[in-house]
Formats: C-alpha cells, structure tokens, sequence
C-alpha cells in the first residue's frame, strides 16, 4: 500500500533541490539545507544497511510539509523491499481507526492489520499528530511501539515515525512513556528549508 517508488529512490535523489545558503535564525541551523539533506540522506542509507542489527536505532522524520520526508521514507522502502523484507506503510489517523474498528469487530477484512504492524519487518507511520488524540489510541500507539522495540516476535522490526511534530510537542501530546521511548530508541532527524513544492511551483 505504497506508491510512487518508481519515482522516489535514491536514484532519483537530487540534493540541489535544497539551498546551499546557512539561514542560522530561519532553520535554527549552522548548516545549509543542503547539507542537512545530505546527512539525512547518509543516516538512512545506513538504517538500510544496518537493518538487521538490534542496536540500529529506528528514524524519526520531523519537518513542516514539502521538505522530503516522504520522499526519503519510499527511498528506505524501496530499498528494504528489494532487499526481500516486509513494508506496511499507514498514515496515523488511518491506522488508529481501522485497529479501533477492527477491535470493535467493524472491520469484517481477514487481513489482520493489528498482527501485520507488530510483525512487518519495516512499519512507517505517516503523518503522526493529525490524528485524534485519545486514551485509546495512546494505549495502541504504545502497544505498537513497544512491541516493535522489544522484538517481542523473536524478530527485528524497525518503524519510521514522520511528523510535523516538534519533539518537544511530542512529548507534550503522547505523554512521557510514548516519548521517552522515541528519544531513546529513535533516531531523530529534521528537516528544514523551502517547501519543495512550492517552490517548484515558482520555477515552473
């Protein structure tokens, strides 16, 4: 259930994309956005290459919209996919209320979402923090969470969390057990810059 991998690879990474000028007091960065891309680019080939060992931190993309976190997840899925593993990719408003749904038996699919997140090899989760915020999907978030990092399937499983969340905000909405385990076992990543889409709209 993911698309436009034929068109978001590695291959089809460009980083000039992204300015090369250092805006210290609009990216709260002494880099360029360029340059952060590139270091982006370098952690995730590594989570790629480093899939199989228990010690490799799981990826938490964070950035306003347009700045190529998506595009950068369907590089890792792309790849991971290739490399014969499992992907389950779902937007968090989406996810929580098919689990709730099927929980309260009004989901009649076979297809047993709950099991297949806690066991796909690579879970992306899309999105994180447009959806409804309650104790119930707290509890599953943890619950997925959790299991994913405990390998509690006798397997390694890794997940990549996209959000415009700030990680501060994080913690102030999923509470300090969600977010702890996201600073700790997370690695997190920002974006910044222009929006590339709308800034492709400008040279177009």
């Amino acid at each position: 259930n993911i698309g436009n991998l034929e068109k978001e690879n590695f291959k089809k990474f460009n980083s000039n994309l992204f300015s090369s000028e250092v805006n210290t007091e609009l990216n709260k960065s002494k880099i360029s956005p360029r340059e952060n891309i590139e270091i982006i680019k370098e952690k995730a080939q590594n989570f790629i290459q480093n899939f199989q060992n228990p010690d490799e931190k799981n990826l938490l993309f964070t950035g306003n919209t347009g700045l190529g976190k998506t595009f950068m997840t369907n590089c890792i899925a792309s790849e991971i996919l290739s490399s014969g593993k499992t992907v389950l990719y779902q937007t968090a408003p989406v996810m929580f209320d098919e689990i709730i749904d099927a929980k309260f038996g009004k989901e009649n699919s076979n297809f047993d979402l709950m099991q297949n997140i806690l066991t796909t090899d690579l879970l992306i989760i899309d999105d994180l923090g447009t959806e409804r915020t309650n104790e119930l999907y707290l509890t599953e978030l943890f619950t997925i969470i959790n299991t994913r990092l405990l390998n509690q399937n006798n397997k390694i499983t890794k997940t990549i969390i996209s959000t415009n969340l700030r990680p501060d905000e994080i913690e102030r909405i999923y509470t300090t057990r969600i977010s702890s385990r996201i600073v700790g076992y997370y690695r997190i990543l920002r974006f910044f810059g222009e929006d590339l889409r709308f800034k492709k709209r400008k040279t177009d």
